[in-house]
This record gives structure tokens, sequence and C-alpha cells, in this order.
């Protein structure tokens, strides 16, 4: 347990302290910022819906797949690319710790860094509430299901970064996998069987955000998200345990 808490904060700190990470980190927060701020107008907006609320437009909106794409790709693309490619990897595995603990330590740090950021946006409900009541709910079930499906990405993230030591090749092949995941529920218009319907719509993650923006958990997406977080973390194991890798 203390080497997998020494190697999780090795990685959050090699995050945190990347020209990359800094960067990103700052973007991140000024776009969400500014995406706080237009929604606040559309709101007012007499016009608009009065069903809509700002968790149902914060969480699932177009900017918050466009966050999601660009952070978790940069958050993961390094994790063990970089390590490949400066060599630094054969210190790591041959010191006194398993290679569980190594992926998991990849994934966590990856994860916590991704978590810090989402968390840090509560700021900007915090003010909105000193100046007008709303639901809590809804923003709370928004920010554990992105939570939760942000361990799912990250897994997948980390395990593009195993397959290749280019960082940029590694980003590019997640950000394609994240994407196609995300346009698997626009199959079901081309559909027409129910059963497929339901399973692709299981399979849908902005179909799950959309309910979480509602204050509806439910636990068929979470089982979703740690079976494709647990199977994302186990190849990779097995992947950085070929001699192969390391060559």
């Amino acid at each position: 347990m203390n080497a997998l808490a020494a190697l999780t904060f090795r990685e959050l700190k090699s995050l945190w302290y990347s020209p990359i990470g800094a960067t990103v980190s700052a973007l991140f927060l000024l776009i969400q910022g500014v995406v706080f701020w237009l929604l606040i107008l559309i709101l007012n907006d007499p016009r608009v819906d009065p069903s809509w609320n700002m968790a149902r437009l914060f969480f699932g909106g177009f900017f918050y797949w466009i966050s999601l794409f660009i952070t978790v790709p940069t958050l993961t693309m390094r994790t063990f690319s970089e390590e490949k490619r400066t060599g630094s990897i054969e210190l790591l595995l041959t010191a006194p710790v398993t290679e569980t603990q190594v992926v998991l330590s990849k994934f966590l740090g990856a994860w916590i860094a991704y978590a810090l950021l989402w968390t840090l946006t509560i700021v900007y409900f915090v003010v909105l509430r000193a100046y007008t009541p709303f639901d809590w709910g809804p923003v709370a079930a928004g920010y554990i299901g992105t939570l939760l499906m942000g361990a799912m990405l990250i897994a997948i993230g980390v395990l593009t970064s195993s397959l290749t030591r280019n960082q940029v090749i590694s980003g590019l092949f997640a950000f394609v996998i994240l994407l196609l995941i995300f346009c698997v529920g626009i199959l079901s218009m081309f559909v027409r069987d129910p059963e497929a319907v339901a399973i692709i719509r299981y399979l849908s993650l902005p179909d799950h955000v959309n309910q979480f923006a509602k204050g509806l958990l439910d636990t068929r997406p979470a089982v979703l998200y740690a079976s494709v977080t647990a199977i994302s973390l186990l190849l990779t194991g097995r992947v950085i345990a070929n001699p192969r890798w390391r060559s």
C-alpha cells in the first residue's frame, strides 16, 4: 500500500509540474469558467425553456464533451509512453514494486488529477448559489457521473499509452477511441430492433450524462464503467508484462 501511494504521488507530481499538465489545467478552468458565465446569460433569457437548469446545460453540453476529449488524452498520453521513450520504465519495473502497483499508480495519478480539475469547478456553483437558489441534487449527480465515467476513460487512455512510446500517437489514439465510444449512441437512429436499441442506449455516454444531469443515479452505468475500467487496466498489465514491450 505504501508503495502504491508513493508511486501515485510520483505520478501526480509529474503531471502537475509538467508544462503540459499546468497549461491544460489552466485552460480547462478558464474555459469552464467562461462557459459557465455564458450559460448563466442563456438561462437569464426569457425565451429559454423554463425546464432547463444549470446542471442540464453544464453537464452534457458541447464544451463538456470537448473538455473530456482533450483533458483525458492529455492526462494519460505520457503515463507509459514517456517512461518507455526515456527508458525509465526499466528502473520502475525492476524496483521492489509489482506490475499491478505500477498500472494502478498510473491510473490513480491521472484520475485524481482529472477529479481535482472537475472538483474545482464546484466553486462556480457555490458562487451562483449565493445569488439564486437551485437544486443541488442534479449538480451532485452530474459530478458523480462525471467522475465515474472519467475513471473508465482514464483507464482507456492509460491502455493506449502502454501501446506506444510516442506521446502524440498515444493521445490521438485515445482521442479516437473516446470519440468512437461517444458516437455509439448515434447507432440507435439506424436500428429498429427494440432489444438492440436498448443495448445501444445502455452503452451511450450522452444518455448517461443526461440522466445524471436530471439528478438520476443508476447503478447500470456504474457497472459498465467499472467493468471497462477493470478490463482496460488488466490489459495494460498484460501489455507491460510482455518482454517484447520493453524493447
